[in-house]
């Protein structure tokens, strides 16, 4: 299957903090709960390079009922969108394609760590970063 070539490149990422912590004790089985925030500024000497900086939460849905990991990732990318691409739709590029793209390392990151930790591996689910489409309503 042919592919399009994406017209968001990304010029690099740094991890600026990571935190994650095992559970200790016997229970561990709580749910896990997902928080995620984004921060995004366009380069205003270069209206087509933007920074991106996105946190991922994992944390204890209930801290009475602790799930076997819990912590903190924040990351920061650099990227590029392409010329033709439309400046209308540019910033909803970055919210969705380039914080997808941060999450993914953040995953990768948190996977790799608990791979050799005490509960072994969490792979966080796959989100979605775009806005839930609003219904029409009669």
């Amino acid at each position: 299957m042919p592919h399009d070539t994406s017209p968001l490149a990304i010029l690099g990422h740094r991890f600026l903090a990571f935190e994650c912590r095992a559970t200790t004790g016997s229970r561990c089985d709580g749910a896990m709960e997902l928080k995620t925030s984004s921060e995004i500024a366009m380069n205003p000497d270069e209206p087509l390079v933007w920074q991106v900086t996105l946190t991922v939460d994992f944390l204890p849905e209930d801290p009475a009922n602790p799930s076997t990991y819990d912590g903190r990732v924040v990351i920061s990318g650099e990227f590029r969108i392409h010329e033709t691409f439309a400046e209308k739709n540019r910033e909803a590029l970055i919210r969705v394609t380039a914080a997808s793209i941060l999450y993914g390392a953040c995953r990768e990151m948190i996977a790799n760590f608990t791979a050799r930790s005490a509960h072994g591996i969490l792979s966080l689910p796959s989100i979605s970063f775009r806005k839930p489409k609003v219904e029409a309503t009669a």
